[in-house]
């Protein structure tokens, strides 16, 4: 989850909080959600911080030579599906 929809949560949460005056107690837990929500996109800022930063390619650098794709396996023989497997429809 991103520390953007985490925060987007804890507003949310905010706000149930302010609407549901009846009850202190659904208030309370309303806010501790928001505050843990809170918590945990800051540690998601954190650790985005923390992560090392791609450095950027330099123009003198070649780049990679393109690779064929590797062959499947060469088999005549048909494929044996499994019991119990689903088989996938390709109808639209």
């Amino acid at each position: 989850m991103t520390p953007q929809f985490l925060r987007s949560e804890a507003a949310r949460f905010r706000e149930m909080a302010e609407q549901v005056t009846d009850r202190e107690a659904s208030r309370q837990r309303l806010l501790g959600m928001a505050l843990d929500y809170e918590a945990r996109a800051a540690a998601a800022d954190a650790d985005r911080s923390a992560e090392p930063q791609p450095e950027p390619a330099e123009a003198s650098a070649e780049p990679e030579p393109e690779r064929e794709p590797e062959p499947g396996p060469a088999t005549d023989e048909p494929i044996k599906l499994r019991p119990g497997r689903r088989r996938l429809s390709l109808r639209g």
